[in-house]
């Protein structure tokens, strides 16, 4: 482990620019989300879950694929420098491997392997990802569900631990080994920083609420499929799609032409399982007419059909669904309700 302290922040992250695009939560807004910087001023380190998660860095909510003429088809110049994202939280960078699978890996069982996207592999490939701790988790996290943490390293190049006046620095991969090597800014940490860590680790642990066993979630989803559970869940949802946007993990799209004459361009879009029309045929049959059946997709695509697939659920705990919902509906009191349900009949 070595060190930075936070006087030198701002000459580590102008180093960092040098040789990388730099990411880092910013205020937005009214909202918070991760965007390319100019400067360290720029960085929001105070907030824990930005309300817009770092997905859009890879997998942006428009993306043009490429611009046509009648002279060829061209793709449009990307970052030249590689991506390096300052900030996230264990929830974000374990989202990161699972999307991965989704655009960088996939596969249907058993190990049939798919198309690979260009556009997700440029950017993802080659990132550097700086993790930072959450010392102190919010009521709506629950990580630990998913063996996550607030001090998990799963997913990073680099772990990072705020104490008071500075930021502690764990290779935790081959890329944030080398970058750690090569950085001129820092110092070892000492015995009294690592115990402070352990400290911090504790206390931030016992911020969250307590574990829920879900090992038995995929099979009683499975089990529940034509049950009336599905009518009570769905009976507060609106169909809005907000908690599929600042989903870390959701990852449905629409892909789009837009042209005229003979120049234009095709884009890829985000989409929701959650819209009325997102599985709707142009014959006008509509598979998924039915709210029910539309949460029933959303739920079953996170905690059986990916892991069917992955053998890991498309969820980190992270709890951006559980605040932006305008109707409370709580994605924990659905896992509950799943896991507790008895057919009655």
């Amino acid at each position: 482990m070595i060190k930075i302290k936070k006087s030198e922040f701002n000459k580590f992250i102008e180093n960092l620019q040098k040789n990388y695009s730099v990411f880092a939560p910013v205020t937005d807004g009214k909202a918070t989300a991760f965007k390319k910087i100019k400067s360290s001023d720029d960085i929001n380190n105070k907030v824990l879950n930005t309300k817009r998660s770092p997905k859009e860095i890879f997998f942006p909510q428009s993306e043009v694929l490429f611009q046509y003429t009648e002279k060829g088809m061209e793709v449009p110049k990307r970052e030249e420098k590689p991506f390096a994202i300052w900030g996230m939280r264990n929830c974000d960078t374990k989202s990161l491997l699972l999307l991965d699978k989704v655009f960088g890996e996939a596969h249907q069982m058993p190990k049939k392997d798919m198309y690979k996207d260009p556009y997700w592999k440029e950017k993802y490939d080659n990132c550097l990802v700086f993790n930072l701790a959450c010392n102190e988790p919010l009521s709506t996290c629950f990580c630990n569900w998913f063996d996550g943490g607030p001090f998990d390293k799963t997913g990073s190049d680099i772990f990072v631990v705020e104490t008071d006046d500075s930021f502690i620095f764990e290779a935790v991969s081959d890329k944030g080994k080398k970058f750690l090597t090569d950085c001129k800014t820092t110092e070892n940490e000492s015995d009294k920083e690592i115990k402070k860590i352990e400290k911090l680790k504790e206390t931030a642990e016992s911020f969250l609420a307590e574990k829920e066993d879900i090992s038995s979630l995929f099979s009683k989803t499975k089990e529940i499929w034509d049950e009336p559970i599905w009518d009570e869940i769905a009976a507060k949802c609106v169909n809005c799609g907000a908690c599929t946007f600042v989903c870390p993990t959701c990852h449905c799209f629409d892909v789009s032409d837009e042209g005229k004459g003979n120049k234009g361009k095709r884009i890829r879009l985000w989409d929701s399982c959650m819209f009325a029309i997102f599985t709707k045929e142009a014959s006008g049959h509509n598979p998924r007419s039915q709210s029910t059946q539309r949460v029933r997709q959303r739920v079953m695509h996170k905690y059986n059909y990916f892991m069917d697939n992955y053998d890991e659920h498309l969820c980190t705990g992270c709890g951006r669904c559980v605040v932006v919902c305008p109707t409370n509906l709580d994605i924990r009191e659905v896992i509950k309700k799943i896991l507790n349900y008895k057919n009655e009949e």
